[in-house]
């Protein structure tokens, strides 16, 4: 791969990472302001961006695995990573028919939908993962999409090391992007640059958003 190709595929994947530092902030706002849709909006932009950066760099097909594997080797980033996750890279591939497989699998069970707060000490603490649709457990950071868990605080300290090394690379391809370095080194960002750094979810400070109440779906009807 010439310089040219990887220069734009280490663009591209820089602005995935500036994403996710928008919706960071959004995702932060929002559960200060008990905006549960916000909340949800945020979260699932951070996993989709990080869906892409995954393909990029783990291919999960055979097209694609001699570009990861460059961009992998020019970056430093082993093939053995938490990334490297097919939950992740598979996260929103047939929407249409995970949902119809999702509602198929959950006929006459008790679900939760939308949920945001301390599930734990709630009424739906014992709601198995796979019959929850989408819900944010404010205590430990779990996000969940359709019966897929993901540990918020972890997903953002990975992406942040996958972050550096992208904005490092970055420096020394498009270094009139950049003003500086610092006593470390590292890379710094001109006033009009937007860094991708994927920094932790605040604290939440206010009760948790309203939520809405599990739903306890009717069985099939069985067919004479």
């Amino acid at each position: 791969m010439d310089l040219n190709k990887l220069g734009l595929h280490i663009h591209e994947i820089r602005n995935q990472f500036t994403y996710i530092e928008g919706n960071i902030t959004i995702l932060n706002d929002s559960m200060e302001s008990n905006a549960s849709t916000g909340a949800f909006l945020a979260l699932q932009g951070i996993m989709h961006s990080a869906m892409q950066i995954s393909r990029l760099l783990w291919a999960p097909r055979k097209k694609g695995k001699a570009r990861a594997e460059e961009l992998r080797k020019f970056l430093g980033l082993p093939e053995e990573h938490p990334l490297n996750n097919p939950d992740i890279q598979t996260l929103f591939d047939n929407c249409d028919e995970a949902n119809t497989e999702w509602v198929k699998n959950t006929t006459g069970k008790y679900i939760l939908y939308d949920y945001i707060g301390d599930l734990g000490s709630s009424q739906h603490k014992d709601v198995e993962i796979d019959q929850i649709f989408r819900s944010f457990n404010t205590k430990d950071k779990i996000y969940v999409y359709r019966g897929k868990g993901f540990a918020m605080d972890a997903m953002l300290t990975v992406l942040k090391d996958v972050s550096d090394a992208i904005n490092k690379a970055h420096y020394h391809l498009f270094p009139d992007q950049w003003k500086d370095v610092d006593e470390n080194g590292e890379p710094v960002k001109n006033d009009s640059d937007e860094i991708a750094a994927a920094k932790k979810p605040a604290t939440k400070k206010k009760p948790a958003a309203k939520k809405k109440s599990a739903v306890k779906k009717k069985p099939a009807v069985k067919k004479k």
